[in-house]
């Protein structure tokens, strides 16, 4: 079995889908947010469909840290940016990098609002 976040604290399986809900929640509000801004008024549903691959990506490689996390997480997104939004390889590029600056950002913030 894989080594995720949930088996650290004992969670259970209703631990890893409530983590996986919300991940998955966070990085479609980022990425539709990313969307609206890149491209222009764009549906939702896309950043919803792509939105679980971020998601699995971090809590599946959580143990490897974080620069791992962050490579594999950007280039699993990039290919399902490129073919949720039809995209070319530049332009999923580009909505891709600016997903990954507003998630870390708006991380960065909840992380700072939680916290304290």
């Amino acid at each position: 079995m894989l080594p995720l976040q949930a088996d650290l604290v004992g969670g259970g399986p209703l631990a890893l889908v409530v983590t996986f809900v919300l991940a998955a929640l966070f990085y479609a509000v980022t990425l539709h947010l990313a969307a609206l801004w890149v491209l222009g008024d764009e549906p939702h549903q896309r950043a919803v469909a792509v939105s679980p691959v971020p998601a699995a990506i971090s809590m599946f490689f959580e143990a490897a840290g974080p620069v791992v996390v962050a490579v594999l997480a950007f280039g699993a997104t990039l290919v399902a940016v490129r073919y949720v939004y039809k995209l070319t390889t530049k332009g999923a590029a580009l909505l891709t990098t600016f997903h990954f600056a507003i998630a870390v950002i708006l991380g960065l913030a909840l992380r700072n609002l939680l916290s304290a």
